[in-house]
């Protein structure tokens, strides 16, 4: 059995921050340039997701706008929500609660992001993971300080509409990469912002806290009714044209039609399936169908 890992991402050691007009601003952060997005309104502004948590976002977001910021994590793990600390709690579904209580914490994060003997490095595409390659984050220098434990979020619910002030997004349950999964829908730019349940590289659903393919599936087809006119994903490539969705669609509908995706070692040795249809790839737990 070959193990396929994708190719690992550049490595990073400050935020960056882009433009992408219309009040959407993109924030790329450490180690290895987890995405979050900041979009303003008149009165408040959205920041989507905080990182791992190293280095201040909050002080790059200053440099954009003095807006109060509202928080909301797409789902708990610790490289969309461990730099929450430097804000008031964020919104979650609050069937992500457990994932984030248990994989969010400073303690978990420093073990996440140590070096592994023999294997990953630091944290990755996932948690735990580590950068693509195994590159300790020591290799460019002292290992990073991180963000303190941040407070526990607060739920937000299906369908809450969020108002900035002359702008509104939705929220929506989506379940799949985890089982509280949500997406933010902009509705002055049609912009969806996907976490990790849209990926360039490869979709995750082989954890304990994942959802199934089958919650992926109508997942999917929901983000589709919605006619968005990008996708902003969590990692990178980070911003994905629509029409990726119908070829996830049909890779997950594959799935749930009997088809079988090919072994391959995932973090920790464990192995999981990845399916790979029309240059998309499910990677998932054979018991995570339905």
């Amino acid at each position: 059995m070959d193990e396929k890992r994708p190719p690992r991402p550049p490595m990073q050691k400050e935020i960056t921050c882009k433009d992408l007009g219309s009040g959407i601003y993109n924030f790329a952060t450490p180690p290895v340039g987890f995405q979050q997005y900041l979009i303003l309104g008149q009165e408040k502004a959205l920041l989507i997701d905080s990182g791992m948590g190293i280095g201040s976002l909050k002080k790059e977001i200053e440099k954009v706008t003095k807006l109060p910021i509202v928080l909301i994590n797409t789902h708990g793990h610790p490289d969309h929500c461990g730099g929450n600390a430097e804000f008031a709690p964020a919104l979650m579904c609050p069937a992500e609660f457990d994932v984030y209580e248990k994989m969010a914490t400073l303690e978990y994060r420093q073990k996440d992001s140590g070096p592994k003997p023999g294997g990953p490095g630091g944290p990755g595409g996932h948690p735990g993971e580590g950068p693509k390659g195994g590159r300790p984050m020591e290799e460019h220098g002292k290992r990073p300080e991180l963000q303190p434990t941040g407070p526990a979020p607060v739920p937000v619910e299906d369908g809450a509409q969020i108002d900035l002030g002359g702008r509104v997004v939705e929220v929506l349950y989506t379940p799949g990469h985890t089982h509280g999964s949500i997406c933010i829908f902009d509705k002055l730019t049609g912009s969806l912002f996907v976490g990790d349940n849209v990926m360039g590289e490869r979709v995750s659903v082989y954890e304990w806290n994942s959802g199934t393919i089958e919650d992926l599936h109508r997942s999917l087809l929901r983000m589709k009714a919605l006619e968005p006119s990008k996708l902003y994903s969590g990692h990178r490539p980070n911003v994905l044209e629509p029409e990726i969705l119908e070829r996830e669609i049909r890779c997950a509908a594959q799935l749930l039609d009997g088809a079988v995706g090919v072994p391959q070692k995932v973090r920790g040795g464990a192995v999981a399936l990845a399916y790979e249809a029309e240059g998309v790839c499910i990677c998932y737990d054979e018991k995570k169908i339905r």
